[in-house]
């Protein structure tokens, strides 16, 4: 996990936007390799371990080499062309990292290759950091998105992120239409549609018979301002 994803990174607990505190163990230049995170706000813990940062999920990932994305990333409908969703996404270079999720997942190192993006896959199964590319991290997340309002470039998803259903979540699809920055596009398939509700404050960019391109028009929350309580008298 790039040392820059430490300040995207929230509690995804069910309280007020929390930055997490991070001890790091080991690292490799600007990657983490090994480090604890704790939420100042309710306590909760988390860590990454071998490279991943694990937030829930599946069982913890084993050391690996590089090779070929497992089964479950981009298997559903095969891997997307990385030049289009590059284009569809339109996020050249910069800071801020763009999200892939599900079938996008595949693409990871070709599209931080192509346009110098940094990258943040999110999975709920997968073990493993199988990304070989420096600007490519990896969270293994349960069913809420441990990332802040705005700290997205752009995203693309789909419902393959969600083995068990089958369908998106409507939560974790609002949490990442939510760290979406203002202006930053969304890609996902046409087909399931993401769920109305999540998509209030979207505009439709594009459509085709495959894919549904959006951008986010408004965003909400924030983190959570810390005071210190007064001492009891």
């Amino acid at each position: 996990m790039h040392r820059d994803l430490l300040d995207a990174l929230r509690c995804p607990q069910d309280h007020a936007e929390s930055w997490l505190v991070a001890m790091v163990h080991r690292a490799d230049g600007t990657r983490l390799l090994e480090a604890d995170l704790a939420c100042p706000v309710c306590g909760a813990e988390f860590r990454v371990e071998d490279g991943v940062g694990l937030f829930g999920g599946a069982s913890p990932p084993v050391s690996s080499t590089a090779s070929p994305p497992p089964d479950g990333i981009g298997a559903a409908q095969g891997a997307p062309d990385v030049v289009r969703l590059a284009a569809q996404l339109g996020v050249l270079g910069g800071l801020t990292p763009v999200l892939l999720a599900g079938r996008y997942a595949a693409v990871a190192d070709a599209y931080a290759a192509l346009t110098g993006a940094p990258v943040v896959v999110v999975d709920t199964t997968i073990t493993g950091n199988i990304f070989t590319e420096p600007g490519v991290s990896m969270l293994q997340i349960g069913p809420r998105l441990p990332l802040g309002t705005g700290t997205l470039a752009a995203a693309a998803f789909d419902r393959t992120m969600f083995p068990a259903t089958g369908q998106t979540s409507p939560s974790l699809a609002a949490g990442i239409i939510r760290a979406v920055r203002t202006g930053g596009r969304l890609v996902t398939p046409v087909t399931p549609a993401l769920p109305p509700e999540t998509i209030v404050d979207v505009r439709t960019v594009a459509r085709d018979d495959v894919e549904w391109v959006g951008e986010v028009t408004v965003a909400t929350g924030g983190l959570v301002t810390l005071r210190r309580q007064p001492p009891e008298t």
